[in-house]
């Protein structure tokens, strides 16, 4: 998320808008408004390619999750199962498979590595600003209008959780979403039969694609009839539903719907912060594009001209509140609202220009641009890493390799360039199987018996952690009883840290080792 807080992004937004007001008044300049937008498109754009060429090499994990995934696409790229049974070794996450599969040929080609999983996810994000660009420019009939929604993705880098260019599916989501939004509003009936299985591409990436295929179907159907439609609803169920029940388990694996069904859907719960949640992230990031997207959408419906835009928007808003549903969840969860906050926003603003008069020369849709640029503004001092994080994460695998037993390193994993780690179950994904308020005693054991091996006296045995052990989620937690601290590193691993994100992940820090089997035989 920004690291400028909601009043801070208010006061921009209203010292811009004053500066603007009055320099129209007393200088008669308003025609550089719009040279002072493109030139904030074009900033945006050279700070997130600034970022991302700082984070494709960084040798160590922008966000907890990669090494995981990265374990997924090495099991694609060996021709393994994606899903198997949970091992200490290896436990799967709860997203779908489409971007473990489309990742192995590029760790053949590129190289088995971190960056070429980051090099998927920007192929990805680029692809998803094509589409916002080309979406803008079919509905405004304006380059320019279209590359200034360009210029708003760019700079919803913080909005979006900094997942655009992180080893993540968000990104292709994204991408599938938006190219299947395009297809299925086109006039050929092959090219909506594309965009039907592009969006049903989106489902195989994750789950919540699957709200964005069923907008497409509904508004293919009230388009073109049940008859006429009966093409789209069965590509959809054969690519869709009856796959996802009948995939070759040769492939996918004997855990595969475990994971990605059963997992997930204990997750949900509704609270009195589900609602808030959502709204209180759209005023502080996507507040005007929100605002002139709905109300976009609330004029086609009072004129019943509804688009398939109009009906995506409300699916991306579907899965801000399924996301919502989990407390656990990151701000990824709304990246699908927030692209289709500036698709459908940008569009309505473009229209406010055409049907508004202008006030001493400002027109209203671009006094709103000029504002959505400013709800956006993020330090991105924050997302840079460090020069010496190279050299950083050396020295942490020298360390960790100096002592005397296995470490296991609950919040790494497994190290990206070598399994040296034991056990490696990732906290994240043993805490997805445990979480939530539908969990059996069955889903706890499992979890339980994967740190089984690590809590057992009788071993030199050392625990890694960002936070202290006990404030840690369980299964992790429990083996505070087992383990005692023995180092406290401080920050010295701090250019460790993660990618900001809605949680502090922390960085290496806290070296604990098992209790009962004598002192410390090596210094950390």
């Amino acid at each position: 998320m920004s690291t400028i807080a909601p009043l801070e992004h208010a006061a921009i937004a209203l010292v811009i808008a004053l500066l603007v007001a009055l320099a129209a008044e007393k200088s008669r300049v308003t025609a550089l408004l719009p040279a002072l937008i493109t030139a904030l498109a074009a900033a945006s754009t050279v700070v997130l390619c600034a970022l991302i060429v700082s984070h494709a090499r960084y040798p160590f994990h922008l966000d907890l999750m990669e090494g995981v995934v990265q374990q997924h696409a090495r099991r694609a790229l060996r021709g393994e199962t994606l899903y198997p049974v949970a091992t200490p070794e290896f436990v799967p996450l709860a997203y779908n498979a489409l971007y473990y599969l489309l990742a192995a040929p590029f760790l053949l080609v590129v190289g088995d590595s971190l960056t070429t999983l980051r090099l998927v996810s920007i192929i990805g994000s680029l692809g998803a600003a094509a589409a916002i660009f080309v979406l803008v420019r079919g509905r405004t009939r304006s380059a320019w209008w279209a590359a200034m929604a360009c210029g708003l993705f760019f700079a919803a880098y913080a909005a979006m959780d900094a997942y655009l260019d992180t080893a993540h599916s968000d990104s292709w989501l994204l991408c599938t979403a938006l190219w299947g939004t395009y297809l299925v509003d086109r006039d050929s009936r092959r090219a909506r039969i594309a965009g039907v299985i592009v969006l049903v591409a989106a489902f195989w990436f994750k789950q919540h694609g699957a709200i964005f295929l069923g907008a497409a179907l509904v508004y293919l159907t009230w388009r073109e009839g049940v008859r006429s439609s009966a093409a789209y609803w069965l590509a959809a169920a054969i690519f869709g539903p009856l796959l996802y029940l009948y995939a070759p388990a040769s492939v996918l694996g004997p855990a595969f719907h475990f994971f990605t069904w059963h997992v997930p859907s204990g997750w949900s719960q509704f609270t009195s912060h589900t609602i808030p949640r959502v709204v209180l992230f759209v005023a502080e990031t996507y507040l005007v594009l929100a605002i002139a997207a709905l109300w976009g959408a609330y004029l086609a419906l009072k004129a019943r001209t509804v688009s398939v835009l109009d009906l995506m928007l409300c699916a991306a808003f579907l899965t801000a509140f399924m996301g919502s549903l989990d407390p656990g969840a990151s701000f990824n969860v709304f990246i699908p609202m927030g692209a289709f906050c500036i698709v459908n926003g940008t569009i309505e603003l473009q229209r406010w220009n055409e049907r508004s008069p202008s006030w001493h020369g400002l027109r209203p849709g671009t006094v709103g641009l000029l504002l959505a640029f400013a709800t956006l503004v993020h330090d991105p001092r924050a997302y840079w890493i460090p020069a010496k994080a190279g050299a950083s994460y050396a020295d942490l695998r020298a360390t960790l390799s100096a002592l005397p037993g296995p470490v296991y390193a609950p919040g790494i994993g497994q190290f990206p360039d070598g399994d040296t780690l034991i056990p490696a179950a990732h906290w994240v994904a043993l805490d997805d199987i445990m979480r939530g308020p539908h969990r059996s005693a069955a889903d706890s054991t499992l979890a339980r018996t994967l740190l089984d091996g690590a809590a057992k006296p009788g071993r030199e045995w050392y625990v890694l952690t960002n936070h202290p052990l006990g404030e840690l989620a369980p299964p992790v937690n429990e083996l505070a009883s087992s383990f005692v601290l023995v180092k406290d590193f401080g920050d010295r691993f701090a250019t460790l840290r993660t990618l900001p994100r809605r949680f502090d992940q922390g960085y290496p820090r806290y070296l604990y080792r098992n209790k009962g089997d004598g002192a410390l035989s090596h210094g950390p």
